[in-house]
């Protein structure tokens, strides 16, 4: 039992497709150029898109925008979710966010969420703000503790076995 006949105005020759498939890099586009070329050579849609590791609706979504611009259209269709978020803070604020985390006077992530909100009207949830401290390589700089009768000549000469 066959379906449907595929009816595709081809721009490419099936070697010409191989040959761009045989010299891709990137992972997906090479399985798209592969698909094709197996359409290409006359296999179904169910078929080649099991050979090249698409899933069947992947396939047909992929001669879709074959059908659109050609192999330029399928290669220029990114695989989803890994796009970039835009940043809340320009470049001249993120550096004058670094020069006030080191110089001590944003020590923690709520100081710098406040910051930012109170300078420049951008509003971070704290875990926003530690994803950008992480990206821009920041640390939280709050001191470790200590009592404020503690004596640092007692304590190193303790260490050195004065006592």
């Amino acid at each position: 039992m066959q379906g449907r006949p595929i009816t595709i105005d081809w721009q490419e020759t099936a070697e010409n497709l191989y040959e761009k498939y045989q010299t891709e890099k990137d992972l997906k586009k090479r399985q798209r150029l592969q698909f094709l070329w197996l359409v290409r050579s006359g296999h179904s849609v169910k078929s080649s898109s099991h050979v090249a590791g698409l899933g069947e609706r992947s396939g047909q979504r992929c001669l879709s925008w074959y059908r659109q611009g050609g192999v330029a259209e399928v290669l220029s269709h990114k695989h989803g979710g890994h796009a970039q978020q835009q940043r809340f803070l320009n470049e001249e604020q993120e550096s004058e966010l670094i020069e006030r985390s080191e110089s001590g006077q944003l020590k923690t992530v709520w100081a710098a969420v406040n910051w930012s909100k109170e300078t420049h009207n951008v509003a971070y949830s704290y875990e926003g703000m530690r994803s950008v401290f992480k990206r821009l390589g920041l640390r939280k700089k709050v001191p470790r503790p200590q009592h404020e009768k503690s004596d640092q000549s007692a304590q190193s000469a303790w260490k050195k076995g004065g006592l």
